[in-house]
């Protein structure tokens, strides 16, 4: 008798979890509550179309981070290049390698055009040194022995300049060179 009792009740479970899982839900939109708004819906990614930005919309931040400038990139050297306007009529930068050391550089002269970009590449191979140019108002770095700087300008007025090592008395030493520009 307990045992036909609980089948009895094991059957009565399982068919009302049965009814309870294939029961159709009401219908929210037919349903009157004043005291409460209906639920937002959720659309499924399946969904998803562009009527649905209007129930969604974008979220954009109240202080957005200003996006910093781009920095002007240099073109290589050795050939023609684009300018901001996608010209290819921008000349490559003149490029010397100027070494310097005890009281001389490598190279005594410069030629370039008015107009030029100039990029100097220095190196000390002995001592502590820079290489300099007043009227330009450039400047590497000062470095020891086996150390580099670099320094680019553009030669902007025509004549000729004197460059030269600002370390100490090295100018008076005869640490000078010319640039000329035509």
């Amino acid at each position: 008798m307990k045992k036909i009792f609980i089948i009895v009740v094991l059957l009565a479970a399982a068919g009302g979890a049965g009814y309870v899982l294939t029961k159709k839900q009401p219908d929210v939109s037919q349903q009157t509550n004043s005291n409460s708004n209906p639920p937002p819906a959720i659309p499924s990614p399946e969904g998803m179309d562009d009527s649905m930005e209007s129930v969604n919309p974008p979220v954009t931040p109240v202080n957005p981070a200003p996006t910093p400038p781009a920095a002007p990139s240099l073109p290589p050297a050795g050939g023609p290049v684009q300018d901001d306007m996608g010209d290819v009529d921008v000349a490559p930068p003149k490029v010397f390698n100027i070494t310097g050391r005890n009281f001389s550089f490598s190279q005594s002269e410069l030629k370039v055009k008015k107009g030029d970009r100039v990029i100097i590449n220095f190196e000390s191979t002995d001592g502590f040194h820079d290489w300099s140019i007043s009227e330009f108002s450039v400047h590497t770095d000062r470095v020891g022995a086996g150390q580099k700087s670099s320094v680019e300008f553009v030669a902007d007025k025509t004549g000729t300049f004197e460059y030269y090592c600002s370390v100490s008395s090295h100018r008076a030493a005869g640490m000078v060179g010319k640039l000329i520009v035509e």
